[in-house]
């Protein structure tokens, strides 16, 4: 794990990236900050998460980091190890931590519960959607954080990253620049849709209506026995499911 603090002082905010090895914008959107010229107004914290999966370009070296909090620090897990040692860096921050996906319909926003301090960061960050995951898990509600997804197919992920990161820390108030805070939808994940080798005929985000037809292979066809939310429901995304189910909710 690397971290630094960019800045004087205990900062109060921490932007995570690299939890998972081969996401790499958010460290090179993090290095692109650092040459920018931009005055911190105070300290900010900024960590790679998982750097031997960085450096060897893979997702995970043990298992999936995003899967394993809070950790152990005596397991013989690289992940588990360091799940247990980010989450130790992040008390009392509010936290960005920038991942990035295949799905097409990004960036959106992930929180573990319906915290308000939480939907706030997510405000400014500036995304379209928010979900809340706690049905897969994340880091320990103890951490005031929101995780987003950038589109790895959009072009430029870095800059989409960079940009984001321009926005979040202008809104929370840490350095000076234009900033637009958003009103997302909300959205809850209920199950997952497991399968491979499916084709995704849907789209994030988008109603999938009772009787319709969302996935497809050769030999088989996924129908909607009751209207819902894909998310993070892609072609290739997964080796072993879809995606997720969700419901749409007001916050």
């Amino acid at each position: 794990m690397k971290t630094e603090i960019l800045g004087v002082g205990e900062p109060d905010y921490a932007v995570v990236t690299c939890i998972h090895g081969e996401e790499s914008c958010g460290w090179e959107a993090v290095q692109k900050f650092k040459e920018s010229g931009y005055d911190l107004k105070e300290p900010l914290k900024v960590i790679l998460a998982n750097e031997k999966a960085f450096e060897s370009g893979e997702r995970y070296v043990d298992v999936d980091m995003n899967r394993v909090f809070p950790g152990d620090p005596d397991s013989e897990k690289y992940e588990e190890r360091m799940a247990y040692k980010l989450e130790r860096e992040l008390e009392g921050l509010k936290v960005l931590d920038i991942h990035s996906t295949v799905s097409r319909e990004a960036p959106f926003g992930i929180i573990v519960g319906e915290n308000g301090e939480e939907i706030d960061l997510a405000k400014s960050a500036g995304i379209r959607q928010l979900v809340d995951m706690s049905y897969v898990g994340g880091m320990s509600p103890e951490i005031c954080s929101v995780s987003v997804e950038l589109s790895r197919t959009s072009g430029n992920p870095t800059q989409d990253a960079y940009d984001l990161l321009i926005n979040f820390l202008a809104a929370e108030g840490l350095i000076d620049a234009e900033f637009e805070r958003s009103n997302p939808e909300f959205f809850k994940v209920y199950s997952k849709e497991e399968g491979s080798g499916y084709e995704f005929l849907a789209s994030n985000f988008q109603k999938v209506e009772e009787g319709q037809v969302y996935a497809e292979k050769e030999d088989d066809q996924k129908v909607a026995e009751q209207d819902f939310y894909p998310v993070l429901m892609s072609t290739d995304g997964y080796d072993d499911m879809i995606g997720f189910k969700a419901e749409k909710r007001d916050i």
